[in-house]
């Protein structure tokens, strides 16, 4: 009997790690993260949805990393979701990174090919601290994906190593596959400032080739984002925004362009504690990468608590509330659960 494909994908993957781990001396390092939710639908535009609730985990990865030599780095990770399954109801697995870095240079640049983050997230997220709470601004938005299939590059510029660049091409279509016959590819850039607390970047992005748009066939996409912040010991604060504009080849769709802000704060009362607001604005014409294009403006709003009973532990309970042109449009209560093992 078949194995379902997910199974098969484990399966395949634990032998791939066994077979590398025999292989090298250095080993395998072994890894996961999970975001485990109790979820509570205090209101909705859906009156029907109220009162709705759930135990569901919104991720878990489970990562194996190796160094193959003092300067090569490989990564093979795999994340399931608990909404994302197959046709027979089963979460479906699939590769989220998958890459292969090489330091060619004893001054820390460094090559990157395979599936990965491009230049858009990781120094955010950083920033931002909270991913098991939500996605960061961009993310959020989904105008671009939080992976490609490419090459990047990364080093120091200056400043003792604070100041670095980011440089990267992908196919520009996230963790899928490039369709035949596409020529497009996507191309990013970013600087990043990392000195004391002081925290800044700024980047761009442009494809010409925007996949899974509803009923439009763009002809390039331009983004230019910045993120200022700051981190210590007691708190973590950050500002973060993007400004995007998609041209379309398709009669009687005028260009869209739009712009989206994130505002955030972290304040450790203790160790063990921490206080997290966040407040995020997005024009409509921005959320285009979205299962339908909307036309109101989306105010956003994160309040949480979070214990952390070990380091690799956190206990958060938490409220996001949605506010389309003002208007109240859901509030979710949730205690999220995030474990590092």
């Amino acid at each position: 009997m078949t194995l379902p494909s997910w199974r098969a994908l484990c399966v395949t993957a634990l032998g791939l790690a066994a077979g590398v781990a025999s292989a090298q001396p250095t080993g395998i390092r072994l890894s996961g993260l999970a975001f485990v939710d109790y979820a509570y639908i205090v209101s909705d535009e859906d009156p029907d949805l109220e009162g709705a609730n759930s135990f569901d985990y919104r991720r878990l990865y489970l990562t194996a990393d190796s160094d193959i030599s003092d300067d090569v780095r490989v990564r093979a990770r795999l994340e399931a979701q608990g909404r994302a399954t197959t046709e027979a109801g089963r979460p479906s697995p699939f590769v989220k990174d998958l890459w292969i870095r090489w330091q060619y240079a004893e001054s820390g640049h460094r090559a990157i090919l395979g599936v990965q983050p491009p230049p858009l997230f990781d120094f955010s997220e950083d920033v931002w601290g909270y991913r098991s709470l939500d996605r960061t601004l961009i993310d959020r938005s989904r105008i671009r994906s939080s992976r490609d299939f490419g090459v990047r590059l990364d080093g120091p510029l200056g400043m003792g190593g604070d100041l670095r660049y980011h440089a990267m091409i992908g196919n520009g279509r996230g963790v899928r596959p490039e369709a035949d016959g596409e020529q497009g590819k996507q191309v990013y850039g970013q600087v990043t400032y990392r000195g004391g607390p002081l925290r800044f970047s700024l980047g761009a992005d442009y494809t010409t080739e925007i996949p899974n748009l509803p009923d439009a066939e763009p002809q390039s996409g331009a983004r230019v984002s910045g993120l200022v912040g700051a981190v210590t010991e007691q708190i973590r604060v950050g500002i973060e925004g993007f400004y995007a504009r998609t041209e379309f080849d398709t009669a009687g769709l005028e260009s869209r362009e739009g712009i989206g802000v994130s505002v955030f704060g972290v304040v450790n009362t203790s160790a063990k504690m921490s206080v997290i607001a966040r407040y995020d604005y997005l024009d409509p014409d921005v959320t285009f990468g979205r299962d339908e294009i909307t036309a109101s403006d989306e105010h956003y709003l994160l309040g949480a608590v979070a214990y952390r009973p070990i380091p690799d532990l956190s206990i958060m309970p938490n409220v996001v509330a949605t506010f389309p042109d003002g208007e109240v449009a859901s509030v979710l209560a949730r205690v999220t659960t995030y474990v590092r093992f």
